[in-house]
């Protein structure tokens, strides 16, 4: 039997709980799934799923299988559309690595504006943490890099970058709802935030600028993503200083935005790899996210590309006193 159907059989029952489920969805019979899971758990010597209730949950040794397996199968599928481009079946997608926030807030209204679903250009875009998004342009994986700074290395080709504040989230039912801001960082002492996880980048500059005001919080969830960020924000879970774009591409109820009296940027933009051919849609595209982001953000400065240099040094400096 095929190593490729035992692993998406294995992949299917992890993520519906089910043989049955996995079955309907695979277009087989349940004892086919049945069997191949037992035989990839014997070809392993782990077992991989244990039973509780009326679902099937992985053991640990099984979730740590999940994520390879996983990367696995979204290769083979990547590998069978580029063959399928090399034949020249499909126009080849323009491939985009980008943070949550830009993916969110700048690239599906510049997909948008190129012509939506009619006239705009495949994509396969990959969300990511600013230095895997990085890695992705500098590997060749990507050829669009969306990201927020520190973003500097030799091998990256900056093609536009801004900075814009970041902004106070807050409950709707917050006693600082009802004021219009800008609200002074001092007004924060001792509130519970709701703190992004990352360690470098605007979430380190959103840590300093509060230790210089003096101003002690309690972090009480910490994530990745903005968006959990503002999740756990309206189900109470505090407050929290956040970058600009996310609220732009999806608002949320229940949240009010407040600008800060204390500028702390959020600084992005997009990069290329240095020296790389860029299709004439993908620097199209490249426009369509500058203009988004002026056309959305009040506050977006455009960094002229002859101050880049210095800026991109000034933050990447930063980074190591923090």
């Amino acid at each position: 039997m095929s190593r490729l159907k035992i692993l998406e059989a294995y992949l299917q029952v992890a993520s519906l709980g089910s043989v049955t489920a996995a079955a309907k969805h695979l277009g087989v019979s349940q004892p086919s799934v049945s069997r191949m899971i037992q035989e990839l758990e014997r070809d392993l010597g782990q077992p991989l799923f244990e039973r509780v209730g009326q679902r099937l949950v992985l053991t640990p040794k099984g979730m740590v299988l999940r994520d390879d397996v996983e990367l696995a199968l979204a290769g083979f599928v990547n590998l069978w559309e580029r063959a399928r481009e090399v034949v020249g079946e499909a126009e080849p997608p323009i491939r985009i690595a980008s943070v949550s926030a830009l993916a969110f807030g700048l690239l599906t209204d510049a997909w948008k504006a190129m012509g939506g679903e009619a006239d705009a250009p495949r994509l396969t875009v990959e969300v990511e943490s600013p230095d895997r998004v990085q890695n992705a342009v500098i590997s060749g994986h990507a050829q669009i890099g969306a990201t927020s700074a520190p973003l500097l290395h030799r091998d990256l080709a900056v093609e536009w970058l801004g900075t814009a504040p970041c902004v106070l989230a807050v409950p709707e039912g917050d006693p600082l709802a009802g004021t219009a801001g800008p609200v002074e960082l001092q007004a924060l002492a001792g509130r519970s935030l709701v703190g992004m996880s990352l360690r470098r980048g605007v979430p380190a500059r959103i840590r300093a600028a509060l230790s210089a005001a003096g101003v002690d919080i309690h972090v009480g969830v910490r994530t990745t993503s903005t968006v959990n960020v503002l999740s756990f924000v309206r189900a109470g879970a505090g407050i929290a200083i956040i970058e600009p774009l996310t609220l732009t591409g999806s608002p949320m109820p229940g949240i009010r935005i407040l600008p800060l009296a204390s500028a702390i940027p959020y600084c992005f933009g997009v990069v290329t790899a240095r020296g790389a051919t860029v299709p004439d849609k993908a620097r199209a595209l490249i426009a369509a996210m500058q203009k988004v982001a002026e056309r959305h953000l009040d506050d977006f400065t455009l960094i002229p590309p002859e101050e880049h240099h210095d800026i991109l040094a000034s933050l990447t400096k930063q980074e190591t006193r923090l």
